[in-house]
């Protein structure tokens, strides 16, 4: 049997990356754990996680990719089922090396019929970043992975350039 007060918290617990909405706490016998931070939480559903205008439910799509289509304007690749009603929101984050993105879809959940087809279209949605993508990587908040690159092979009849674009990893070359 051990004894919690005599407890020395291992490395791997100290190290361990906290969720926007969690804080480090010390415990009547001195040991560190982690505490829901109700104010942070709330601030993070108001930045990520914005209730739909027109009051429908909402549910998380992951961007499939992206490409800025012209200078500022970046276009996410998103998987549209047969019941969704749209992209409701995209919610973009400029930092210096990365754009964080997330993607919120209003579906019908009535429509039961629809909702049991397992159909989906790959769907553009474009959204305005304040400053040129460059050559920042574009990750999705959730997954915390960076998103590929996806450029049509044609449009409007021409051949599109990649502009040398390579995923390798371009956070961690950026960081």
């Amino acid at each position: 049997m051990s004894d919690t007060a005599n407890h020395e918290p291992d490395e791997a617990t100290e190290t361990r990356d906290l969720l926007p909405w969690e804080r480090w706490i010390i415990d009547e016998y001195w040991g560190p754990i982690i505490e829901f931070d109700h104010e942070a939480h709330a601030r993070w559903c108001e930045k990520w996680a914005p209730p739909c205008p027109d009051g429908n439910p909402q549910r998380l799509r992951r961007a499939l990719g992206f490409w800025e289509r012209s200078c500022c304007e970046l276009e996410l690749r998103v998987a549209l089922g047969a019941d969704d009603l749209g992209v409701c929101d995209v919610i973009v984050d400029e930092y210096e090396h990365e754009v964080y993105v997330r993607v919120l879809v209003c579906y019908d959940p009535s429509d039961e019929e629809r909702r049991r087809r397992r159909d989906y279209m790959d769907w553009p949605v474009r959204t305005w970043l304040d400053h040129p993508l460059g050559e920042r990587a574009v990750i999705d908040i959730d997954s915390d992975e960076e998103l590929p690159l996806f450029i049509p092979l044609y449009l409007n009849n021409t051949i599109q350039p990649d502009h040398g674009y390579r995923p390798a990893n371009r956070r961690r070359r950026a960081q």
